[in-house]
């Protein structure tokens, strides 16, 4: 048996652990980019460009452009690049010397999601044709936003606020640690550069472009309309029709299987309407999510059941309604198995698919952050200069039973529009 050459194995497993670690950094970065005020403001602009929605959808726009350009003029090592200069972005705060150029948290919100999309970017290059890698992305960039809160167990969060004192810049660290961020670079550039002999450029597909490009830019505005902070419930429910049938719309247009993907992005984005955290009680979590992670693949690659995935996230949403003990043992363990599945069984497809695709649930916020603000009881806000402390007891945090449905609907939606386009391309073909 011939043995494989050291650049044979680093393509071949080196696209894995360089999508995953790709897709962690970038969503880590954005989810913890987050200011602690940004329901406070109502200032114009301002008060959008610090919202988690802007910075999610400036880090899918950033990505999807991306992703075009290396698919069309990939060649010669710009995926490295891109690499490099996402990573020296999402690093600013730190590299520009605070006592010299700070970076105040306002700034460094779109900053560092243009990072966070370039790196990204980057680290879906070697997808191309790569099952995979293309799974190992999605869950790094999914399992993350989802789980965000278990990042608790092992750090304390820093504060972050955008409004300051006059000549206070109150400048912020770096989203990502910079010995972790040089890590991941090192091994997202070097398995890009290694894999660029294996790509071919192509003609971009101008539709998986602009749904890249439209749907983020689309669901910020919603959000800035109808879905900010101080939303009514009517509005609320407003955008979040519009938003589904934006991207239902968008989504029917392009090849069965990508769209399939897209509107998987869309059921995972809706089951964010709860956010689970840990506490150092309920370490043992951690890898029982894992685990749970680990068996929907391994399902899903053997055997492809995307329907079923989305059932079972579509149980996992509703089970808010439910007891709190009920919904956290959801949260904890039919919410992996099911991202795994659904994950698993969509690939492969284009690799703008799976970065679009893949962001979803940080791109709409209508679900993850919007909707907890319609309890007017959880909304109880503080101001301090101290760390945060946010450890307590493992629990999943639920708005109002309204949002809830909402979700529950949308992933139905998501469901239905995936079997019709089946259906309609069967029939076609």
């Amino acid at each position: 048996m011939q043995q494989r050459s050291p650049v044979q194995i680093a393509q071949l497993y080196g696209s894995v652990a360089s999508a995953l670690v790709g897709g962690v950094v970038a969503a880590y970065a954005v989810a913890e980019s987050r200011v602690d005020d940004f329901s406070f403001s109502d200032d114009g602009l301002t008060s959008v460009v610090i919202t988690p929605q802007w910075a999610g959808a400036t880090a899918a726009v950033v990505a999807a452009v991306g992703v075009a350009l290396l698919h069309r003029w990939g060649r010669g090592g710009l995926a490295s690049v891109f690499a490099a200069v996402g990573a020296l972005v999402i690093a600013l705060p730190v590299i520009a010397l605070p006592a010299f150029v700070p970076v105040s948290a306002s700034i460094s919100v779109t900053l560092n999601a243009m990072g966070a999309g370039t790196f990204l970017a980057a680290a879906a290059y070697p997808t191309k044709s790569h099952r995979a890698a293309q799974i190992a992305l999605a869950l790094g960039v999914t399992a993350t936003t989802l789980y965000f809160g278990a990042a608790d167990l092992w750090r304390d969060r820093v504060a972050r606020w955008s409004l300051t004192l006059p000549g206070d810049t109150y400048p912020v660290p770096s989203t990502v640690p910079v010995w972790i961020l040089l890590a991941a670079t090192l091994l997202v550039a070097g398995v890009a550069l290694v894999a660029r002999s294996g790509q071919e450029t192509d003609d971009v597909d101008t539709r998986l472009v602009t749904l890249g490009v439209v749907l983020p830019l689309a669901f910020t505005a919603l959000y800035a309309w109808l879905g900010s902070t101080s939303t009514s419930h009517g509005s609320w429910v407003t955008a979040v029709v519009i938003a589904v049938a934006v991207t239902v719309a968008l989504a029917w247009r392009l090849p069965q299987h990508d769209a399939r993907f897209i509107l998987a992005g869309l059921a995972i984005g809706a089951v964010s309407i709860s956010s689970i955290s840990f506490s150092s009680d309920w370490t043992w979590a951690v890898p029982a999510v894992g685990a749970a992670l680990a068996l929907g693949v391994a399902v899903g690659w053997k055997r492809p059941m995307p329907q079923l995935g989305l059932g079972l996230l579509a149980v996992t949403a509703l089970s808010g309604l439910l007891d709190a003990a009920l919904t956290t043992v959801a949260y904890v363990f039919v919410l992996p198995l099911a991202l795994g599945l659904a994950v698993a069984s969509c690939m492969p497809v284009a690799v703008g698919a799976v970065a679009s695709g893949s962001v979803l649930p940080f791109t709409l916020t209508l679900f993850s952050v919007s909707a907890t603000f319609l309890d007017p009881v959880s909304q109880e806000f503080g101001w301090s200069t101290a760390p945060l402390e946010e450890h307590g007891p493992a629990a999943v945090t639920t708005p109002i039973p309204l949002t809830v449905l909402a979700a529950t609907a949308t992933i139905v939606v998501a469901m239905s529009t995936i079997h019709l386009k089946r259906v309609r391309t069967a029939v076609v073909t």
